[in-house]
């Protein structure tokens, strides 16, 4: 049975927190383990580019980073849900990204199963959240992931505007079983 992480790129409970628990919840049903982590709430320290990381594959900073990296190692699957801030990810999840660089120097994160989930508060054709989730998958790419689903959900204004998407929301984790297993 394959094991998933979800990272969360808001730090409030929100469309993202509420679609990740939700997530985590019926993969439970199938006995799929996941883990939900939120960097916003984390010591995280942002990255220095100092480069050390790509010679020894550790990162020089002590933070909660470590923990995340141990259960990204453990997991098969990576899901990143994130609010779409002018168009992009999260500030939160690009220095989530970007501490992740010990696992990309080492090829670690190679052929890792990646999942890009993109939030928007708009209508799709107003501001996209396709262009935070292709950025997702443009730093997948880079980091030589497999990109396996791609999804977006628009008009979440209102922190639980998501659950309103219920037939979106079924249709997405039906698809997340399948890939997880």
């Amino acid at each position: 049975m394959g094991k998933a992480v979800i990272i969360v790129g808001s730090r409030r409970e929100g469309n993202s927190y509420n679609l990740a628990k939700k997530i985590k919840d019926e993969l439970k049903k199938d006995r799929i383990v996941s883990y939900i982590i939120i960097p916003g709430n984390q010591k995280i320290h942002l990255c220095t580019g100092c480069m050390d990381c790509d010679e020894n594959g550790v990162c020089d900073f002590t933070d909660d980073m470590e923990k995340n990296i141990d259960r990204i190692l453990e997991c098969d699957t990576l899901i990143v849900i994130t609010p779409t801030r002018w168009n992009l990810p999260s500030g939160d999840i690009k220095i989530f990204m970007d501490r992740l660089n010990p696992l990309y120097s080492n090829n670690k994160l190679k052929d890792k199963k990646f999942v890009a989930i993109a939030i928007g508060a708009t209508p799709k054709d107003v501001y996209s959240s396709y262009d935070a989730a292709k950025a997702l998958t443009n730093f997948a790419e880079s980091a030589k992931m497999k990109t396996v689903l791609t999804y977006e959900f628009n008009n979440c204004v209102d922190f639980k505007d998501i659950l309103n998407q219920e037939d979106n929301i079924n249709n997405l984790i039906e698809k997340l079983k399948i890939i997880i297993k």
